[in-house]
């Protein structure tokens, strides 16, 4: 924060400067503000600042209480989720410590009201909390009622059939089902029960339906014919107490409604999914409670946050007097770093146009060499060696010796002004890239792309390469599809040949490839050789200007570097990119890619 306030408060106690024209070398000084427009910056800055962090305070606090209160919120709702499955799931386990018993099958069968409300009634009324109980017979007809620990009349059974009926139905069905194919069934059935919520009249329950069984296997009993024990847990008051009594919960209950906002709920649902009541409670709120707690300390503290701004406000004023004492220094170091830009600028046109004349006259000389160097190769078809020969031909003395000297000598002078015809071209192409470089270092160098054929511009180009393949023993190979793209002719031959120029500069052994490639909207030519290489640390140099890769191998390679740059930017004015790929032993590729041109064949003769 305090970084901020020092940034915004110095941005507005300094003015801008005003930059140095160049018609007028005397920079005019602005005098700064007033002490009271100064104050009023200083004093509408702390402000600012103090109301942006207090409100970033704010929102993050509130952030943080509401993670914190949501966090608590849904930490409760689960361990009230689990704690209903765990209660509702457990009152099948209360039912089976009875009703898993030969004495239960006995009694059951003789009918034994008494046992019956020692063990399957006011029993599971007093030590379980269940309100109702019944025992239902192999036809399911009631033969044993007890309503809230009192034994009522079977018929009492007809009130509830209605609802407890299909679920005695469904504990039938997958009985049945589990005692198919099994000679002692017991033991599976043991475990099988329903339990569901359900709503019997104006109450909300919770019914588990299970068999009365064996625990033994001593007492048979035929599949289809087990007493069946009917437990109802009213969802009350009672059991509320007991779920908040578990969670430390506060203000439990059960209501019919879904909670209000400032409530925690979670809704009882039947088996259709319908719900059917809701577990309601007031949740905790630690972020909300720790707010409160804070709130006096957070008062104080913001208190002397005040108390400090008015003492950095007060500092920044005596500050501002001296920052308006050394402004005009400050003018006057703009003022010389602006003259010393303008001074490196005109040393830098220097430097472009003394390698501009420096190239032009170069090139005055070396087009005359090469003219003579033409000359001599061809010194045979001049007429003064025409009328030599004649004479010695037609003249008798020792004409033999005196043509055998004449060839030595024309070959001897055509020899040598190949080289000068070599030496000159070589020194030709250095001045043009240095005529390139310089045009590309002023913004003047120029393409003009046009639609052309891939082939039109590749074949020239591989048949004066695979001369220098043939003669350095390399292999040249080509892979060049019809294919139309948009190119300066003369540019992109400039490039290839630079780029083939470099991969059988660098390679001894193996092979040269160009491979032409089409793409979506791009054509791509790929020369690819098996030289030495290219180390990771120096791809991403050798683009440069100047730069040679500094490889034991290829030390002695000659150039200038300014190939690569050269023609990466012809690429670039082209509409296109040169890429790399290289692996040390391995070889490089590199890859021109150039706009393609899209419009059919067929529409274009249209």
């Amino acid at each position: 924060m305090f970084l901020i306030l020092e940034y915004t408060l110095f941005r507005n106690v300094l003015p801008p400067y005003e930059r140095s024209q160049k018609t007028d070398k005397k920079a005019k000084i602005i005098m700064p503000a007033n002490r009271n427009s100064l104050s009023l910056q200083i004093v509408s800055s702390l402000l600012s600042v103090f109301g942006a962090s207090f409100l970033a305070l704010v929102v993050v606090g509130h952030n943080a209480i509401t993670i914190a209160d949501d966090a608590s919120f849904a930490r409760q709702e689960r361990f009230a989720a689990r704690n209903l499955e765990t209660g509702f799931a457990g009152i099948p386990q209360q039912q089976r410590s009875a009703t898993v018993w030969d004495d239960a099958v006995e009694n059951v069968r003789a009918r034994d009201e008494t046992w019956m409300d020692d063990n399957l009634g006011g029993w599971m009324q007093d030590y379980f909390g269940h309100d109702e109980n019944y025992v239902l017979d192999q036809m399911n007809a009631p033969v044993f009622v007890s309503v809230e620990g009192e034994i009522r009349p079977a018929d009492a059974y007809a009130r509830r059939a209605d609802v407890l009926a299909p679920l005695v139905a469904q504990l039938r069905e997958t009985m049945a089902e589990v005692s198919r194919g099994q000679e002692a069934p017991w033991e599976a059935l043991a475990e099988v029960g329903v339990v569901t919520p359900v709503r019997l009249g104006n109450k909300v329950a919770v019914v588990s339906v299970v068999p009365v069984l064996s625990d033994t296997g001593d007492v048979v009993q035929a599949p289809g014919t087990e007493p069946l024990h009917i437990a109802v847990r009213y969802v009350d008051a009672q059991m509320a107490q007991e779920i908040g009594e578990q969670l430390e919960l506060e203000d439990v209950t059960f209501q019919a409604e879904q909670p209000d906002d400032g409530l925690a709920g979670l809704p009882i649902r039947a088996q259709s999914g319908e719900p059917l009541s809701w577990l309601v409670w007031k949740p905790d709120r630690p972020g909300t409670t720790l707010f409160h707690d804070l709130l006096p300390l957070l008062l104080i503290i913001a208190l002397a946050v005040g108390t400090l701004l008015v003492w950095i406000a007060k500092r920044l004023l005596r500050v501002s007097e001296q920052l308006q004492a050394s402004e005009a220094q400050a003018h006057r170091d703009v003022i010389a770093l602006e003259q010393a830009r303008e001074a490196a600028e005109v040393a830098d046109r220097a430097k472009m146009n003394f390698m501009s004349v420096v190239s032009h006259e170069l090139r005055t000389p070396l087009t005359v060499i090469l003219g003579y160097a033409r000359l001599g190769k061809n010194l045979r078809q001049m007429p003064t060696a025409q009328r030599l020969e004649n004479e010695l031909r037609s003249h008798p003395i020792n004409a033999g010796m005196a043509q055998v000297t004449l060839e030595e000598l024309l070959h001897s002078a055509g020899t040598g002004m190949q080289k000068i015809e070599r030496s000159g071209e070589h020194l030709l192409f250095l001045v043009n890239q240095l005529l390139d470089y310089a045009k590309m270092q002023t913004g003047r160098l120029e393409v003009d792309p046009k639609i052309c054929d891939v082939r039109d511009v590749l074949e020239p180009v591989i048949d004066q390469m695979r001369i220098l393949t043939e003669q350095k023993g390399l292999h040249l190979e080509t892979k060049v599809i019809p294919c139309l793209m948009l190119a300066d002719v003369t540019r992109t031959r400039q490039i290839l040949i630079n780029l083939m120029g470099n991969a059988i500069k660098f390679t001894d052994k193996g092979k040269i490839s160009v491979v032409v490639r089409e793409a979506e909207n791009l054509v791509h030519i790929d020369v690819i050789d098996t030289g030495t290489g290219i180390e990771p640390h120096e791809l991403e140099k050798i683009f440069e200007a100047f730069h040679q890769a500094d490889l034991s191998s290829t030390r002695s390679a000659a150039g200038t570097g300014l190939g690569l740059s050269v023609a990466q930017e012809l690429a670039r004015l082209e509409g296109g990119t040169i890429s790399v790929h290289s692996e040390v032993g391995i070889g490089s590729t590199f890859t021109l890619s150039l706009p393609r041109d899209t419009v059919p064949l067929l529409e274009r003769a249209a």
